[in-house]
């Protein structure tokens, strides 16, 4: 999978140092964004924040995906997308554009 003006970087969640975060910016981000959350079924240790182009939705221009490595093992998240992109094939991409190949020693 090649995405042309994707940006990928690895953080930190930022209530928890410990927990690693990839942020994932589309190519439509710019300006001010407005933060949402996609609701994950209950038991699933990952946490999919996003940011939209206008408060009161727009289009998602932003997709933080707290402790990725819980996402990726969780068969009930293999069909999530957004705008089109399946988020887990997004975090692989990540991964291999950041050079990670796990995140267990965070």
């Amino acid at each position: 999978m090649i995405l042309e003006n994707f940006r990928f970087s690895l953080t930190e969640y930022e209530l928890d140092e410990n927990v690693p975060e990839i942020d994932i910016d589309f190519p439509n981000r710019i300006g001010p964004t407005y933060r949402g959350e996609i609701e994950l079924p209950k038991g699933v240790l990952a946490i999919l924040f996003t940011e939209w182009t206008r408060p009161s939705g727009g289009e998602i221009c932003s997709i933080q995906v707290v402790d990725p490595e819980a996402f990726l093992r969780a068969p009930e998240l293999d069909d999530i997308e957004v705008n089109g992109y399946n988020v887990k094939e997004l975090i692989r991409e990540a991964y291999r554009q950041l050079n990670i190949e796990k995140l267990t020693e965070f």
